[in-house]
């Protein structure tokens, strides 16, 4: 498990909000260099990873996990060291008030959302609207408008801790957890082995309408696609069948979006290799990149492959390193098989 955290600390630590992913390539290509015959960007800010196996023909696998996390940005400049913001992807304004951040803006500003104290509240609480919450900075609005502009993003403060041995909280796990297991699976990846060229999206713009992914699909042309996210952990008295075991390992989705054929090959390899798995039922949509990467081109045979995730969207997303090391168990095996498609 080593290798794993060392490889999500890496991914963590820096911020990459939505339409800012930008930011965070440094640490990609860094862990990249070395495992890939070839790193590319493209306009949107995805991330293109491929591993040759040097064999003619070779069908194309693709492997994709976004690395755009959800937070904020500034919408006005206040008094008094005050900002007010509004979301990049879906938050629950109900646990953002006493929410530390970071401002991204000439220099890194940091900043606590407002909250207001017990003793002043009366009758049933609401979660607060997005415009009554404020970001306090404790710097006038002349210094803050030297540092900071409209339009400049903000991130949760992060700092990952591990807990229990086999737990990891962080913000931005979903899913960079997943972008994680893809990066240690190709990195144990046997060239002579592979079934596959393998190409790797690290994919912009996920949660903000997954237009990442579904564009760079059309350039790679892929034969099938295994796209990697997140999805809820199972509490303990949830039985919802769209939800998974935390600790459980990876799962596999059966959903309309995705494609049959592919997803019954690939449960029948892993039985046969002896690799357990879950199975999680979404009857129509996936709300993932799936949903647009099965419809580019002509169409790709998609698998969806999911590690199950708590407290989603919020600075202290949960997961268990054992579910990222049978994600990317899972990836390794299907590189070598050949009898997938």
């Amino acid at each position: 498990m080593e290798k794993i955290k060392s490889i999500l600390n890496s991914l963590v630590g820096g911020f990459s909000v939505s339409g800012h992913e930008i930011y965070g390539k440094e640490a990609i290509e860094g862990l990249a260099s070395g495992i890939f015959d070839e790193i590319k960007v493209d306009n949107l800010g995805t991330m293109l990873l491929i591993k040759r196996s040097g064999k003619v023909g070779a069908k194309k696998l693709l492997i994709d996990a976004h690395y755009d996390t959800v937070g904020m940005m500034i919408k006005q400049i206040k008094k008094n060291g005050f900002l007010s913001f509004t979301s990049v992807g879906g938050l629950d304004t109900g646990i953002l008030p006493s929410t530390e951040v970071v401002i991204h803006g000439k220099e890194d500003v940091y900043g606590i959302i407002t909250s207001t104290p017990p003793h002043l509240k009366s009758g049933a609480q609401k979660s607060p609207k997005m415009d009554e919450l404020y970001i306090d900075t404790g710097y006038s609005k002349e210094k803050l408008e030297e540092l900071l502009s409209v339009g400049d993003p903000i991130s949760y403060k992060n700092e990952i801790e591990y807990i229990n041995g086999d737990y990891v909280i962080s913000a931005g796990l979903d899913d960079k957890a997943c972008l994680c297991a893809v990066i240690d699976a190709v990195s144990r990846m046997d060239k002579e082995s592979l079934a596959f060229d393998i190409y790797v999206t690290a994919s912009a713009q996920e949660e903000t309408g997954k237009c990442g992914a579904a564009r760079v699909s059309f350039d790679i042309e892929p034969d099938l696609a295994v796209v990697t996210d997140v999805n809820f952990a199972r509490d303990e008295d949830d039985d919802s069948f769209e939800c998974i075991v935390p600790g459980g390992g990876a799962s596999i989705d059966v959903s309309a979006v995705t494609n049959r054929r592919a997803t019954k090959n690939i449960m029948k390899h892993l039985t046969k290799e002896g690799i357990d798995y879950q199975v999680v039922c979404e009857p129509s949509s996936t709300s993932t990149n799936a949903d647009f990467v099965s419809i580019s081109t002509s169409g790709v045979p998609t698998v969806l492959m999911s590690i199950p995730l708590k407290s989603m969207h919020t600075p202290s997303e949960i997961v268990n390193l054992r579910d990222i090391k049978s994600l990317s168990d899972i990836l390794l095996s299907i590189s070598y098989g050949g009898d997938i498609l």
